[in-house]
């Protein structure tokens, strides 16, 4: 497994070019697996099940059509973007079992600083519940696989700016329902935030 951290914010199209670059390496053995982390500016992206009334806003950030599974979403600085490009071909080739995988692993990545996070049977990702009982996401997941070989991935919430998911709704959801780290009260450090991620994803992936 190679890793690669980006410790500045990134171009979309350039992650994506990047990335259907590697699958293709990967699948044919020229280069092992890959997990990038990194940032984005503020954007908005549309997955294959995006409905256009969730977008609220189409001027308050680009927006980017993406081949990945899901409706709308919010990145941006203090959002930690997850790719994992593994070759399932490698491994159990069951897609359902590797998005539960992803689940697991930030469901560790949030234990590990203190916070507890649920599955929700109605929407990939992760939510936590606050002091009033409802549930907020936290972090999301959208995934492509082609050739076996998984890429786009997860996003965790560190300490964006929640009032940029007001253009959208984001994953079909309120787009007040949306928390951070920061807003449960962590103060936590994008490398400690990294450190956990990449412990988490090497003990629940095997990589």
């Amino acid at each position: 497994m190679r890793w690669k951290i980006s410790n500045s914010l990134e171009d979309y199209d350039s992650t994506i070019n990047f990335m259907e670059s590697e699958i293709i390496k990967i699948k044919n053995d020229q280069l092992d697996d890959l997990t990038w982390l990194l940032e984005y500016p503020s954007l908005y992206t549309a997955g294959l099940t995006a409905n256009s009334t969730d977008l609220l806003d189409k001027d308050k950030f680009p927006v980017y059509q993406s081949k990945r599974g899901g409706k709308y979403t919010y990145h941006g600085p203090g959002q930690s973007i997850v790719y994992p490009l593994i070759n399932l071909n490698k491994r159990e080739k069951d897609i359902n079992k590797y998005i539960s995988n992803l689940e697991l692993a930030i469901i560790g990545i949030l234990q590990d600083i203190g916070i507890k996070g649920e599955t929700n049977k109605n929407h990939h990702g992760i939510f936590v519940k606050k002091k009033n009982s409802q549930n907020y996401k936290i972090a999301s997941i959208g995934c492509r696989f082609k050739n076996w070989v998984s890429y786009h991935g997860f996003s965790i919430n560190r300490n964006p700016n929640l009032e940029h998911y007001s253009g959208i709704n984001p994953c079909g959801l309120d787009n007040k329902n949306v928390t951070s780290i920061e807003d449960l009260g962590k103060n936590v450090t994008k490398n400690e935030l990294d450190i956990a991620i990449k412990e988490n994803l090497i003990k629940i992936l095997n990589i």
